[in-house]
């Protein structure tokens, strides 16, 4: 039986169009990102660039840094 890793989201525009991440890992891309100092959503920052949604599980590309503030480890991201 599989376990459940939550819910699943997909990016829309950019870099990643179209693909589908469990928000968890995507949200341990958005860390790795801030962990390493990337600042700009460009080839080792990419997932920067994608803005978590209000409501939904869509994320949109607006090609800059949609998460400028270091988060701690399982921190909320903004």
């Amino acid at each position: 039986m599989a376990e459940n890793r939550g819910p699943v989201i997909r990016l829309n525009g950019g870099p990643g169009d179209g693909q589908q991440f469990y928000e968890e890992d995507f949200l341990e891309r958005i860390r790795a990102a801030q962990r390493m100092g990337r600042t700009k959503p460009d080839h080792a920052g990419w997932a920067l660039g994608y803005q978590r949604p209000t409501a939904g599980h869509v994320w949109q590309w607006r090609g800059v840094n949609c998460h400028p503030d270091l988060l701690p480890d399982r921190g909320a991201v903004t």
